[in-house]
């Protein structure tokens, strides 16, 4: 497999089966374009299984980086952020609601 191909792989969203394929041929793989190819899939991919796969099979090969989350740190801070607008905005709700009475 030639280099184009792999990041055409790597990068293909359509199906994530393939790369979940990708990455069990890889973790067979022994040279450093298949580390860093894995290595982009557990820090970039979109979904968590795909990341948790690589992931697997990179400790498997004895490289150590941080375990993936399931739902990355900004999306949760997103949520916190978003659900704290609302109870503001329903508070200003409420006290608008008050002076046209």
């Amino acid at each position: 497999m030639t280099d184009a191909e792999l990041d055409i792989l790597v990068k293909d969203k359509t199906d994530f089966n393939k790369r979940l394929r990708l990455i069990a041929s890889l973790s067979h793989c022994e040279d450093e374009r298949s580390v860093l190819a894995l290595k982009h899939l557990a820090q970039h991919d979109f979904v968590y299984v795909v990341r948790l796969s690589a992931w697997q099979a990179l400790q498997a090969k004895g490289i150590i980086i941080p375990e993936p989350v399931e739902r990355p740190r900004y999306a949760i801070l997103l949520e916190r952020s978003l659900a704290r607008a609302k109870r503001i905005c329903q508070k200003m709700f409420d006290l608008c609601q008050g002076w046209y009475i």
